[in-house]
């Protein structure tokens, strides 16, 4: 199996671009990766420690449901 590398473009209508020569060849296979600079700083420690703090999340296992999981 021969493997072609290119670097593509989102198009306005959302697909990816993909060169001709390419795209009209059948049993084509593409594998894509998508890489992005990232913009956000991450959390500082007091961040976190405040999120946990705040975190008062009522959503827990029944003793079924947890006797379930730990079960598979």
């Amino acid at each position: 199996m021969q493997k072609l590398i290119f670097e593509s473009n989102l198009l306005p209508d959302g697909h990816l671009y993909c060169p001709d020569e390419i795209a009209s060849k059948k049993n084509a296979h593409f594998k894509v990766i998508v890489t992005f600079e990232e913009t956000e700083a991450e959390a500082s420690e007091s961040e976190l420690e405040s999120s946990a703090i705040h975190d008062t999340s009522e959503d827990f296992l029944t003793e079924e449901e947890l006797k379930y999981y730990l079960n598979l």
